[in-house]
């Protein structure tokens, strides 16, 4: 897709409101783990201090591991583009995933760590055989949002086969 043309999308989502919300609870959450760091180290209480940065450090290895991601996703009548980059960084990094309605075969939701994280797995057809794109984290897209994306992709799918 190239951006300069104007395109008339047939579907459009994005979780941007939700996953700046998640930044700044990221970015917050440091503060907050950080300050109080500070005040048990100057008022001389290790245990709170010991609580405090296991607390720290699991609070954030679960962020790491559900990975929140911004997600949108753009159809149009012949491409389909998702673009996504996690939240739980303080570095960017862009990533978007395009190809053509009829390249899509198959896709697939998968859920781990007690239902908390959600992964979006999109099969192509390439000229060396079926190819799995990498998950996509959808972890903090809402089941509405998740039912709207999986019925998208089923309704391309349906076409695919016509």
């Amino acid at each position: 897709m190239n951006p300069k043309e104007n395109i008339n999308f047939i579907f459009q989502l994005n979780n941007k409101d939700r996953s700046g919300n998640f930044f700044v609870l990221f970015i917050l959450s440091g503060i907050v783990f950080l300050g109080l760091a500070f005040l048990f180290v100057a008022t001389n209480k290790t245990y709170e201090l010991i609580v405090t940065i296991l607390l720290a450090v699991g609070f954030f290895i679960m962020f790491n591991k559900i990975k929140p991601s911004f997600f949108e996703m753009l159809v149009t009548e012949r491409y389909l583009q998702v673009n996504f980059y996690s939240v739980s960084s303080t570095v960017r990094n862009y990533q978007s995933v395009e190809m053509n309605l009829h390249q899509l075969i198959g896709f697939k939701v998968n859920q781990s760590i007690l239902g908390m994280k959600k992964t979006l797995i999109l099969s192509v057809q390439s000229r060396y055989g079926i190819a799995d794109y990498p998950p996509i984290s959808v972890s903090i897209l809402k089941k509405n949002e998740i039912e709207q994306v999986a019925h998208v992709l089923n309704r391309i799918l349906e076409n695919n086969k016509k």
